[in-house]
């Protein structure tokens, strides 16, 4: 799975953002509670990320500011949710990288830390070492002044309610997955990344994962990219995951987008985890290969989005032979996604481009932006979006890089079932199949 925010046609921004609470399990058989704590949770860490990097402060800034708001919100494995080892005790990691100079600091297995990210970078600025683990980790943090809590602390309210309320037994790893991370660009063209964690639950006393390992699940460098990783540590590890993307990047002259498909879909197996990134150009790519993983994004032009999963979305690349097939899943994927109620990713196919064209009823919207709001105005919640099916689809290639679906298209709900005919024309634009004109009939009834 992967959201593919920019294409190669669209300018550099001025800054950028992306984060994530962690991959693991299906968001859509959460309860509403614990959907609505991640989403607001997400959301907070992103706006204060953001409002660093809107003010002209520096990405390193900007990725400990987002990444303390998640370590300090009980519903993400990191900080204060952090999950327990097998002998129940949290045993905290985390790291951080400054891609201008490649400065870097981590901790492992820190249990009184109250933000383990603050550590990893006093680490990297207070001391000639990269990693400090354990008793030693601890006592640097006393030694630092660093607010530290009680082992209690991490025994989070969020965790024991969900527990009690849904009869878990006290192995259980709900709510929790993976870790949290941040990776930014700043005005002055600076990449930063950082993650953190409370690891596996009932993981062995002293297990490290790939959170405090620079170059597994955290890597920056101003000549290519910035990347957090979560899921399973240790493979994660064993592929040398985020500097595996920068690598490719700098030595294979490889996009980001290809660089993070080509690990998620190749090196990794599926059900590993997921990957944020963001590029010296401010793209960013978020791609999971799990049924879910909180993320968020925001940059300098607008745009701030948070999901608990990323849409479906076929590999574009493949031979001209296949491209009816990857288009009709992409349509499919859509029709699902609206009826969820998911209105930004029912959006993600389209092209983010003033030139996009959306023609409804006789009017005619030009722009992603214009075309979301016209959407959001016409169905502004579930009830109104109601179910939607596609269908009739007929194919008809337009050049060697464009295509045209005409095709059938159905709403139901409970107040005012409608349907009429659809013509799409899809572009493949930076390897991905995107809408570039969308012009829908309604049937008379």
């Amino acid at each position: 799975m992967n959201l593919s925010p920019s294409s190669a046609d669209e300018p550099s921004v001025q800054w950028a953002i992306a984060i994530h609470g962690g991959a693991g399990g299906n968001p859509a058989k959460w309860e509403d509670r614990k959907r609505a704590a991640r989403k607001e949770g997400l959301e907070k860490a992103l706006s204060a990320g953001k409002a660093v990097l809107e003010s002209g402060g520096e990405a390193m800034d900007a990725v400990e500011a987002a990444i303390r708001v998640l370590e300090d919100d009980a519903s993400f494995n990191a900080g204060r949710g952090a999950v327990l080892t097998e002998d129940g005790k949290a045993e905290l990691d985390a790291s951080i990288m400054d891609g201008k100079t490649r400065a870097c600091g981590a901790v492992a297995g820190v249990t009184r830390t109250k933000n383990p990210i603050g550590l990893a970078r006093l680490v990297m600025s207070q001391t000639k070492h990269v990693l400090l683990a354990g008793p030693g980790a601890d006592e640097f943090a006393e030694e630092q002044k660093v607010p530290l809590v009680k082992p209690d602390y991490f025994l989070s309210k969020f965790d024991n309610s969900y527990r009690r309320k849904n009869n878990l037994a006290a192995d259980a790893s709900e709510p929790h997955f993976g870790t949290v991370g941040c990776v930014a660009l700043d005005q002055s063209g600076n990449l930063a990344a950082g993650t953190s964690t409370g690891g596996t639950a009932q993981k062995l006393p002293g297990r490290v994962g790939d959170s405090p390992i620079v170059g597994a699940g955290t890597y920056a460098s101003n000549d290519t990219c910035a990347v957090s990783g979560t899921g399973v540590g240790e493979e994660y590890i064993r592929h040398s995951v985020a500097y595996d993307i920068a690598a490719q990047m700098r030595y294979a002259n490889r996009s980001l987008e290809d660089a993070v498909t080509e690990v998620m879909t190749q090196r990794l197996e599926q059900g590993v985890g997921g990957l944020i990134t963001v590029s010296r150009t401010g793209k960013i790519e978020m791609q999971h290969n799990t049924p879910g993983m909180s993320c968020g994004a925001a940059d300098s032009t607008g745009r701030f989005d948070t999901h608990l999963k990323l849409a479906a979305e076929p590999d574009a690349g493949e031979d001209r032979e296949n491209a009816e097939r990857v288009i009709a899943a992409i349509i499919h994927q859509q029709a699902s996604d609206w009826s969820d109620g998911d209105l930004d990713a029912f959006m993600k196919p389209y092209w983010r481009s003033d030139n996009l064209t959306f023609s409804s009823g006789g009017k005619v919207t030009r722009g992603f932006d214009a075309t979301l709001a016209s959407y959001r105005k016409r169905y502004p919640d579930k009830a109104t979006m109601g179910m939607t099916t596609f269908s009739d689809l007929e194919f008809l290639k337009l050049g060697d890089d464009a295509m045209q679906v005409i095709g059938t298209w159905k709403l139901d709900r409970d107040k005012d079932p409608i349907g009429g005919k659809f013509t799409l024309v899809f572009k493949r634009i930076d390897h991905a199949w995107k809408i570039v004109h969308d012009h829908t009939s309604l049937l008379a009834k």
